[in-house]
């Protein structure tokens, strides 16, 4: 199964229930990333939230584009909330 995140971007599920209720949200497990230089990908572990409450583990995929994408996309985040927290006082 795989999902658009972008038209130029595709991330795999690698583990794909057949899923009754609506995703709610993915969760990062607390654990490190793994990288196979030989498949070049990323593999990182994530709870899939349902609507329903149950849960499915499962790992997302990225590729060497993809890491780098997600890097940058994260520091943005972080230094935008740090910049929130020095103003907000949080």
């Amino acid at each position: 199964m795989t999902e658009s995140a972008d038209a130029d971007q595709v991330l795999q599920v690698t583990s794909a229930p057949a899923l009754r209720a609506p995703v709610s949200m993915v969760v990062l497990l607390e654990r490190d990333i793994t990288y196979d230089h030989g498949a070049g990908q990323a593999r990182i572990g994530v709870n899939v939230v349902l609507g329903d409450g149950n849960t499915q583990r499962a790992e997302l995929v990225l590729n060497p584009a993809q890491m780098y994408a997600t890097s940058a996309r994260l520091d943005r985040a972080i230094r935008a909330r740090e910049a929130a927290r020095s103003v907000g006082g949080r």
